[in-house]
């Protein structure tokens, strides 16, 4: 179990209170925590990551598996022409057995390692969720991309997040004040979509990325069940998703603060779409947008009751573009460097004391 608390009278407290009803050990400070590194900085930054994990996946099914050896660098978690679609599926479950056989992976068991790993890499989140859905019967075209994604961690194991005890030092914090934008709160979120791009359903990938402290604090890669009828609208879908899971954090980060959630400041939301910030600030409806009436205005509520600001942020640096789409390589590694942390290897830590 791990607790906190920012007053050691009151921790050292709960830690008798607890030995006076059971018979455990008390271990200190944290360092792991279910494969997960937990390190504490002397200036009070938090960095977790799962380096040890991430490299014993790697172990278990790409250095084992039955393909072609590629020491190529891979920039992307995805080909760049990989297209997510049924159509590559195996007929039956003897192909998919065929297909574990000839690179003895099991392709189940494998994403749900994945899915674990992505609890701090959420640069993986797009490509562990298009995979995972073909997880019933993949084809060979699915098995590839998973030795790509695969191939990707291994070149790419050191990857952690970082919790800024000054926000304003954070790569986020400072990317806002380049782009003119004051954020005075470290709680806030980003939310994208692309419009349809799943081309079985025609729906469209939409993806929200919720921070504090600088740090990734909730995320998801997801896929809206309106079928949208135009860009504004799925970035909308996605907006009113971003905002649910927003709330549902706020409300914790006030018990946390020990206040209520009304006495939060307006917690600010980040899209690159104009036309989805001016469907949820005006409660003007055109033909054009009248249909969405019917769906979703859970962000007008959030913005007329002012627990919500949505603002615009250019396409360049929304972050929540890693959970919509396979950007090249240039362009992925500059988003996910404005909220991931580069850990230092496990046996670099021991050298060094």
């Amino acid at each position: 179990m791990l607790y906190y608390g920012n007053d050691e009278t009151t921790v050292r407290e709960f830690e008798q209170q607890l030995q006076q009803r059971f018979n455990l050990e008390l271990m200190g400070q944290a360092h792991w925590y279910l494969s997960t590194r937990i390190n504490q900085l002397s200036n009070f930054d938090i960095e977790i990551d799962q380096s040890r994990y991430c490299r014993a996946i790697v172990k278990k099914y790409l250095d084992t598996a039955g393909t072609k050896r590629d020491l190529a660098h891979h920039p992307t978690p995805l080909p760049l022409d990989f297209v997510p679609t049924s159509d590559d599926c195996s007929p039956d479950d003897e192909a998919v057995k065929r297909l574990e056989t000839e690179f003895n992976i099991d392709y189940d068991s494998c994403i749900g390692s994945l899915i674990y790993l992505s609890m701090t890499r959420c640069d993986t989140v797009f490509a562990i969720n298009k995979l995972a859905k073909f997880s019933k019967k993949p084809g060979r075209v699915h098995f590839e991309a998973l030795c790509h994604l695969l191939r990707y961690l291994r070149d790419h194991p050191l990857h952690g997040l970082h919790f800024y005890s000054n926000f304003q030092s954070s790569p986020i914090a400072a990317m806002l004040e380049n782009e003119g934008l004051v954020q005075t709160h470290p709680f806030f979120s980003f939310s994208d979509s692309s419009w349809d791009d799943d081309v079985d359903h025609g729906r469209s990938t939409g993806c929200y990325i919720i921070t504090y402290m600088g740090g990734v604090v909730d995320y998801s890669s997801n896929l809206p069940n309106p079928v949208a009828l135009s860009s504004a609208e799925a970035e909308y879908n996605e907006g009113c998703l971003a905002m649910m899971a927003t709330s549902h954090l706020r409300m914790l980060l006030a018990e946390l603060e020990g206040t209520t959630k009304t006495a939060l400041e307006p917690t600010n939301i980040y899209f690159d779409s104009r036309s989805a910030i001016a469907m949820g600030n005006s409660f003007c409806d055109t033909k054009h947008t009248r249909h969405i009436l019917r769906r979703y205005h859970y962000i007008r509520e959030g913005v007329s009751s002012k627990r919500f600001n949505i603002l615009w942020l250019q396409t360049l640096v929304q972050i929540a573009d890693i959970g919509t789409k396979i950007n090249p390589g240039p362009r992925h590694k500059f988003l996910v460097d404005l909220i991931r942390s580069v850990v230092k290897d496990l046996i670099t830590k021991i050298q060094e004391g």
